[in-house]
């Protein structure tokens, strides 16, 4: 146990070089996750409880702008957030599932902090987030009680001052009026802040705008309003692949490609590929290769660069036989190509490698 321990503390060690005395006590003092309990009870409106809700923790804890997202927080440094996320993967620290008395509890939370109780997944209740505040009081409980507001119809009903800033929002859209589409839209979102499509059709214009950030920021709003919203999904993975977050952007394109049908052929194909080019910027060619085929061979037009890709997975792959046939049908289908000598170069020195498949 003692070796186990000894070699915890020099893995620790490794991963906290270069930061001060001061910051990795703290940081190795947040890994403790024995800390605090959360429960509580998930109620509807009419204080019945709720079974089978599933109930998150996760930080409110903006890492951008290094602040908590809400306030009476700020007793915690910015380098242990950023440190808890890097080290966890997520800001999701754990969850648990309502029993039939709608009791939930979450064990293993950090002191002290900002975080947000999550349902998101609830069939019939809106989404709902509550603020929990940990201050360093040595608690070793916090109670917190949930109330699930029931969703009217799949589609939720829009106000009628919701509908007259949307509609006033595409008018000013149509115009290429950006600053005021963005102003109604936000308007929009005020009277009916559950509505997924305003977040969504508010992001599109940031991003025309290249407003980038904010633009994911509302791409995300949306597909937490709304889980298995595909057009959010895959504008969300789109964005963050142009941002070169490749690890980021692929499991919302693959979330895209579980809910939606193969009868959106084009932008299926393009999740495919913009997911296989992501695997293959992460060094993942196996996965890659899946996923550029399979755009190919919905679309065999797609891009020019899915053949280049595909080929050049197969060679990280060392599979010469299919880069070759994929380097050929480069050319063959783009022989006026820029950057056409460059693959024929490849392409004779990856033949001379291979030689028995050259024909």
């Amino acid at each position: 146990m003692k070796r186990i321990m000894i070699a915890l503390m020099l893995t620790f060690s490794l991963c906290l070089s270069g930061l001060s005395h001061q910051q990795v006590e703290d940081q190795v003092m947040y890994l403790n996750f024995d800390k605090i309990s959360i429960w509580g009870h998930v109620y509807d409106e009419g204080e019945q409880p709720l079974a089978g809700i599933k109930v998150e923790i996760r930080l409110a804890y903006d890492s951008q702008r290094k602040q908590p997202e809400i306030m009476g927080a700020s007793d915690i440094q910015s380098h242990v957030w950023d440190f808890l996320v890097k080290t966890l993967g997520s800001n999701v620290f754990g969850w648990a599932e309502s029993d039939e008395e709608g009791l939930y509890r979450i064990n293993g939370i950090p002191r002290p902090g900002a975080y947000f109780l999550l349902v998101r997944h609830a069939e019939d209740h809106l989404q709902t987030k509550v603020p929990v505040i940990i201050h360093k009081t040595g608690t070793k409980e916090f109670e917190a009680d949930i109330i699930l507001r029931a969703r009217k119809s799949a589609a939720p009903l829009l106000s009628k001052k919701a509908l007259k800033e949307i509609a006033q929002a595409k008018e000013a859209n149509a115009k290429r009026d950006f600053d005021k589409a963005i102003k109604h839209l936000k308007k929009a979102i005020e009277i009916e802040p559950e509505f997924a499509e305003t977040y969504y059709n508010l992001g599109i214009i940031l991003r025309q705008r290249r407003e980038i950030d904010d633009a994911v920021e509302q791409f995300a709003k949306a597909i937490e309003c709304k889980e298995n919203y595909g057009l959010a999904l895959f504008a969300l993975g789109e964005t963050l692949h142009a941002q070169k977050k490749y690890s980021q952007s692929n499991p919302h394109l693959l979330k895209y490609l579980e809910v939606t049908g193969e009868e959106e052929i084009d932008t299926v194909a393009q999740a495919h590929y913009l997911t296989g080019t992501n695997y293959l910027n992460l060094k993942k060619a196996k996965r890659a290769i899946i996923h550029l085929s399979k755009a190919i061979e919905l679309k065999p037009g797609i891009h020019p660069n899915a053949y280049i890709f595909l080929a050049n997975s197969y060679v990280i792959a060392r599979d010469g036989e299919n880069a070759i046939k994929n380097y050929k049908k480069f050319m063959e289908l783009y022989p006026d190509a820029p950057n056409i000598e460059k693959i024929k170069a490849i392409l004779e020195k990856l033949e001379s490698m291979y030689p028995e498949k050259k024909n």
